[in-house]
């Protein structure tokens, strides 16, 4: 059951991954890399009650959306997977490994979509090699970037966490 206090924050938190995504379209392309932080809202919300964080996902990804297709479809294939992701898997399981490598798949199969299924280059290019090289090539990159995020945003996790104790 979600209770209020979860709406609240849940809601909270989809408005500030919304805002974090939809920078490039406000201001500029030029500032499209902070919309890595996007998922950060997320992956708190899952990691706190997985439920909400999911409506939360959903929520921004709608918010985004409505103001940019480009940006949403980014959004729900990318960052927000990640966050997701990221954060159920940690709420269910403590082992890191665990968490790394099935968000990785997650984030695979979310990039393959966009790459073969949209039409959209993951890397703004083609991929070299046959098909199972480029997926390995996308599962490479997913883990390695799952490993950075993890630990980028448990520290915000953790370091909000420690902040709210102590109010």
């Amino acid at each position: 059951m979600i209770n209020t206090k979860n709406i609240i924050i849940g809601s909270l938190f989809a408005a500030i991954a919304a805002l974090f995504q939809l920078i490039p379209v406000v201001f500029s392309e030029v500032l499209v890399f902070l919309t890595i932080f996007s998922a950060v809202p997320i992956y708190i919300v899952s990691r706190i009650n997985p439920k909400t964080g999911f409506l939360s996902y959903l929520v921004a990804s709608i918010i985004v959306m409505i103001l940019s297709v480009h940006e949403g479809v980014f959004f729900l294939c990318t960052n927000g997977i990640v966050g997701i992701s990221l954060g159920i898997f940690s709420y269910y399981t403590r082992r890191k490994a665990s968490i790394w490598i099935l968000s990785s798949i997650v984030l695979t199969i979310t990039l393959s979509i966009m790459n073969y299924g949209i039409g959209i280059p993951v890397f703004g290019m083609k991929i070299p090699g046959g098909i199972i090289i480029q997926i390995l090539i996308i599962f490479l990159v997913s883990v390695t970037y799952n490993i950075f995020y993890y630990y980028f945003s448990s520290y915000i996790y953790n370091l909000l966490k420690k902040n709210l104790r102590s109010i």
